[in-house]
């Protein structure tokens, strides 16, 4: 009745491991991780009719057909449990899983080939009918559960160590979904002992939803790239306003040409932070330009303007820095500041876009449009 979950849980699994495949192949922390997916949807995808027939016309009989099949998935549990065991820094088991894995081959083929006559290498609804030895599914079932059921245990315990949080709930996930393939290996040995019309239609629901465990735990740092992307165009775009404003009476500071094409060209991150940068050395450049009178008045202002007591430093920088660029427009002299107007520039990019983001949603609000048109006039007037 859910068979229909394999397919959709296998696919999912080759979409996720298709749009992780360019930092698969770049990372080296993430490589063995990424290998490890693609061997799990390979061996999935082994056992879906489309790719059963392709493998009728390559392979001469269905029995080789599910021979091979079954010993690629040994060499698949093994190569994903070894990902496992490298990803979580684990380096000297290597001879161990692919010995094991090497027996295991060696013990299926002789079952195989010194078995009675079979057409194919099923589990038979009855064990009167030609098929491969009992032993053969016992050896087969018992490695995948226990490499599997070793792989899940090591997610999860390399889950609960100091890693990033978001690392650590894609490992869970990924575990899980491990686990549950060691479940669907209970499942086989129990239909194996019993020949119980009860199991075989989980079989392939448990599958479906074991892949999209495991699509899920590696799509997350993929999804949360894009989180990443998505808040920093919408960073960027929120302060260019303000950035224009000041990088146009302080030019010198502007790191690169204005060309629009070569700007596309630098990724969104860099671009965000050369105007962070940008942003700092125009304040330090326009800080000269307000008096330690005026700065006075102006922190006055503030504090009687009914500001959130959150919001009232942005609103502060926010209307220095609009009767900063007013004198500079104004062609007054630059005078050496004793205050200390610019904050501490923070190492954390992020920390630093926050804080200027508030002050471009200050340099916007109705409090400093109110300063920029009525104190700044009013000096005007009284200048002339």
């Amino acid at each position: 009745m859910l068979a229909w979950l394999e397919s959709v849980g296998i696919v999912a699994l080759w979409v996720v491991a298709i749009a992780r495949a360019p930092q698969g192949v770049r990372s080296r922390e993430q490589r063995p991780l990424w290998f490890a997916v693609i061997m799990i949807a390979l061996a999935m995808s082994m056992n879906l009719e489309p790719v059963t027939t392709v493998l009728a016309h390559l392979v001469p009989g269905p029995h080789w057909i599910d021979l091979a099949t079954h010993l690629f998935a040994i060499v698949d549990a093994a190569a994903v449990l070894w990902f496992i065991f490298q990803a979580a820094g684990r380096h000297r088991r290597t001879r161990l899983v692919f010995g094991a894995a090497l027996v295991v081959m060696t013990t299926l083929v002789l079952l195989d080939v010194t078995g009675s006559p079979h057409a194919r290498n099923e589990i038979a609804a009855s064990p009167a009918n030609p098929s491969v030895p009992d032993a053969y599914w016992w050896v087969f079932l018992t490695f995948h559960l226990a490499a599997d059921t070793t792989c899940g245990i090591v997610c999860w315990s390399y889950s609960r160590r100091d890693t990033p949080r978001l690392l650590s709930y894609g490992l869970r996930l990924f575990g899980t979904g491990i686990l549950l393939a060691s479940l669907l290996w209970v499942l086989k040995l129990a239909y194996l002992q019993t020949r119980s019309t009860v199991f075989a239609p989980l079989f392939a629901p448990v599958t479906g939803v074991e892949a999209l465990f495991m699509a899920s735990g590696v799509a997350l740092p993929l999804l949360a790239r894009v989180h990443a992307r998505r808040q920093y165009r919408r960073a960027y775009r929120s302060l260019a306003p303000l950035w224009r404003d000041l990088t146009a009476v302080t030019p010198d500071v502007v790191l690169g040409p204005g060309n629009r094409i070569r700007a596309a060209a630098v990724p969104l991150q860099l671009r965000l932070y050369r105007q962070v940068i940008e942003m700092r050395d125009a304040m330090i450049v326009l800080r000269n330009y307000v008096t330690p009178t005026a700065c006075e008045s102006i922190r006055q202002y503030v504090t009687t303007s009914a500001i959130p007591e959150h919001l009232v430093d942005a609103h502060f920088t926010a209307c220095w820095l609009t009767a900063a660029l007013h004198a500079r427009r104004n062609g007054q002299a630059p005078q050496a500041q004793s205050a200390t107007l610019v904050a501490p520039g923070n190492n954390d990019l992020a920390d630093e876009v926050s804080h200027l983001l508030g002050v471009a949603t200050a340099y916007d609000s109705p409090t400093v449009h109110a300063f920029r048109t009525t104190v700044l006039d009013t000096a005007q007037t009284q200048s002339g």
